[in-house]
């Protein structure tokens, strides 16, 4: 169906008064209580040897990412940055596997980054798979502590007096809004390697939802079919970072139904968000058990417009205001204003499902290699995707595959959008 369309916390060390004359020894120095100097070592290179060219484009990728670093140091004045979130941890590891646990927002471990070194603080536990497994090659130092130390003992000697930039509050992971973060912001633009990984994990996502929606019998739970999608992402490497169906009516009643005993009898709404390699993408499928009632199609159809529209105006330089401003106006054309007020609408995406939530007062500027998932619904119906934006347009990383489609014709620009599939 064709439309026209008209439209890191920062934490600051006082210097000490600490005679530091004569030769500088750095044992005595890293053994002393709290050392005031730096004593990581200049970042030596042990992947020189090295010809694996998947370890080489993630060594490059590294060093990319603390150039970041480098430049934010200078341009905030601090001499550091400690990195303890999953996310963050993620990020800068180019995909470093190293949550406390399958969906923790904490790392098992913490990074210490200036302008010439990277270092893991680490327990005894840990260290091994860590170096062996994720950071092989990389460039990272260990500061290796027994599991019954206090990590953040190591923190405060490497941290003494010094300027350091954080993702931790002062004593964990989750003690300030993530828009408070300075350091997010280094990582809304995605690196080559980074794009690349997005695209991968957005066909095997989509795939993996496709083959669901076709494979589900009629009566089966909603929870049964969590289950088989589930399975099918696990088995490509994929973590099922936030997982909904909605049989039925369920999404008009609930616009962010988890998954529970109910069975599906006449249709299903599935959403996915998924990570893999730290980074993470989301979609949206809807099956239909018989023809599609016409006042469904209908939502559905206008969700899918929006949809379209927010992705075409989501352009380098564009603020996020304007885009929502144009999505309201369809909203208002098709007779429901009010809407957009009753779910999220998008959001940012990359190392976090929602790296920054999309608001109508956002002061955002889109910018190129930034992930865009724009999310808009109509009572039960859904449109999702993961784009991609970047000079030349858009790319939508969670296209559809095997799956009917919607034509949405944008300031003379057709569109494809997934429809439902009918079975």
């Amino acid at each position: 169906m064709a439309t026209e369309l008209h439209a890191g916390s920062v934490i600051t060390a006082i210097p000490g008064e600490i005679d530091l004359s004569g030769e500088f020894d750095p044992v005595l120095i890293t053994a002393a209580d709290r050392p005031s100097n730096d004593t990581l070592p200049v970042m030596s290179d042990p992947a020189a040897d090295h010809e694996c060219s998947e370890l080489k484009r993630r060594r490059e990728d590294i060093e990319l990412k603390h150039q970041r670093i480098r430049e934010f140091l200078d341009a905030s004045e601090q001499d550091g940055v400690v990195l303890g979130r999953a996310d963050s941890v993620a990020w800068f590891t180019s995909g470093g596997d190293l949550g406390q646990d399958l969906t923790s927002e904490c790392s098992s471990v913490l990074l210490f980054i200036n302008r010439t070194s990277r270092a893991v603080i680490s327990d005894n536990v840990q260290s091994s798979r860590v170096f062996e497994e994720e950071l092989a090659g990389l460039g990272f130092q260990l500061k290796e502590r027994p599991w019954f130390d206090e990590p953040f003992r190591r923190v405060a000697e490497l941290c003494h007096n010094k300027r350091i930039a954080t993702d931790l509050g002062s004593t964990g992971c989750m003690l300030f809004r993530r828009e408070g973060n300075p350091l997010r912001g280094l990582r809304q633009r995605l690196t080559s390697l980074e794009r690349q990984r997005l695209r991968e994990l957005g066909r095997t996502l989509t795939l993996a939802v496709e083959a669901t929606c076709r494979n589900f019998d009629r009566g089966e739970r909603e929870a049964d079919v969590a289950g088989h999608l589930a399975h099918r992402l696990l088995r490509e490497g994929v973590v099922p970072v936030d997982l909904r169906v909605a049989s039925d009516d369920r999404l008009a009643r609930f616009r962010q139904p988890t998954f529970k005993a109910a069975p599906i009898l006449k249709s299903a709404t599935i959403a996915i968000t998924g990570r893999r390699f730290g980074l993470c993408a989301s979609l949206t499928r809807t099956v239909s058990f018989g023809p599609v009632d016409s006042e469904f199609q209908a939502h559905h159809t206008l969700a899918a417009m929006v949809d379209a529209t927010c992705i075409f105006f989501s352009r380098p330089g564009e603020p996020i205001s304007e885009v929502f401003r144009r999505a309201k106006r369809i909203y208002e054309k098709f007779n429901a204003p009010h809407e957009w007020t009753l779910d999220y609408q998008g959001s940012l995406i990359g190392y976090s499902q929602r790296e920054s939530l999309l608001t109508p007062d956002s002061d955002l500027i889109i910018q190129p290699d930034m992930a865009i998932c724009w999310s808009p619904s109509v009572g039960s119906a859904r449109s999702e995707d993961t784009a991609v934006i970047d000079s030349r347009g858009y790319e939508v990383v969670t296209a559809a595959q095997d799956w009917p489609q919607l034509d949405v014709c944008v300031k003379g620009y057709t569109m494809t959008r997934p429809g439902i599939l009918v079975r």
